[in-house]
């Protein structure tokens, strides 16, 4: 009886073995609820971006005394100018997620380095960055530095199937004017410079021009490279303030706030609350110009200026009626810089 007592006792109570192994399961349950709600967090899908969204950003990138102006619509973005150094604009790269991305467009302004040569970024393996259309003047270069970088889009065409165009001829089809429309309906004009054979024009205005229209033209934007007086004057020759229209929100400031990159007719034509001027902290030009920037307050012109703002970010939502913003990453409008003097050029007397 006493044996069949403790065996019936062993069968109803469990043992410490068992009572381990309950105490182990009931710690693990409650532990993987506990851990299910952060892992479900972590790893929820967001809503998918809409692709084809109107909004349009435009940021004009602090490279230095140099341009480069990165334009964001739906799922396009076009790169125009790369400023001179591949290591800054390759931190700027990295810096918006373009890694492994797409560039519908990267378009150079004119044969420059402070333009050009931070470009060599893109092409870089590791960035694994696709080019779909590259557009650029394509003249004559002594510059190594631009043989490379024209090297590496050629590779691309032969690889990527990158659509190589010259400036002169944008649509590839003999037109002065080709109109671009971007995923979220964006439009890009690029217009055709001034001839270079037989005039003696040098390679600032030898700059393409690329007017940037939002959707609902909520929002628009001028810019021009290093375009100085001779090219200023030769866009209203051709036609442009009727076709495709030069007045715009914001200009992007020719040739780094220079007086040879601004008049009192171009302001008038161009009407622009903003210049957004591209320029180092230090630079032995003297930009920005004392007379460019006694021009801009006789406009009632307002700007901002890399050396001192940081890069500057115009973000316009696409929908008419909407106001668009321009927001520097430093504050303060209408400053000075430490390079900044009265130029003597010539060309600045008036």
């Amino acid at each position: 009886m006493q044996t069949q007592r403790a065996r019936h006792h062993r069968s109803n109570t469990p043992s410490r073995i068992t009572r381990v192994r309950r105490t182990l399961a009931i710690a693990l349950v409650a532990a993987a609820v506990a851990c299910a709600i952060p892992i479900f967090r972590r790893t929820h899908t967001p809503p998918p971006i809409d692709d084809t969204a109107p909004a349009v950003t435009v940021r004009v990138l602090d490279v230095g005394q140099g341009d480069a102006t990165y334009v964001h619509n739906g799922a396009s973005r076009v790169l125009i100018d790369g400023g001179p150094d591949p290591a800054r604009l390759g931190e700027l790269l990295d810096s918006l997620g373009l890694d492994g991305s797409t560039l519908d467009a990267v378009i150079l302004s004119h044969a420059h380095a402070d333009h050009y040569a931070g470009l060599a970024a893109l092409f870089e393996s590791r960035r694994h960055i696709r080019v779909r259309m590259f557009i650029e003047n394509e003249d004559a270069s002594p510059s190594p530095v631009l043989q490379a970088l024209r090297d590496s889009v050629l590779a691309r065409v032969e690889h990527d199937g990158l659509d190589y165009r010259d400036s002169d001829d944008p649509c590839d089809n003999g037109t002065a004017m080709c109109s671009f429309t971007l995923a979220g309906g964006a439009r890009l004009r690029v217009l055709r410079p001034p001839d270079a054979e037989g005039t003696g024009v040098g390679p600032n205005d030898r700059s393409v021009v690329v007017k940037l229209v939002a959707p609902d033209s909520a929002f628009s934007m001028w810019l021009a490279g290093d375009a100085e007086k001779g090219e200023i004057a030769d866009a209203e020759r051709a036609g442009y303030a009727a076709d495709p229209g030069m007045r715009v929100d914001v200009l992007k400031a020719d040739h780094h706030g220079s007086c040879n990159g601004v008049t009192a007719r171009y302001l008038a034509l161009t009407h622009p609350a903003w210049a957004l001027i591209s320029v180092g902290a230090t630079n032995d030009y003297g930009h920005v110009h004392g007379q460019a920037k006694t021009l801009f307050r006789a406009a009632g012109v307002r700007w901002y200026r890399t050396d001192q703002n940081g890069t500057i970010t115009v973000r316009s939502s696409g929908v008419a009626g909407d106001a668009f913003t321009v927001t520097p990453s430093r504050g303060g409008e209408d400053l000075d810089g430490p390079s900044d003097r009265r130029s003597r050029q010539l060309a600045c007397s008036g």
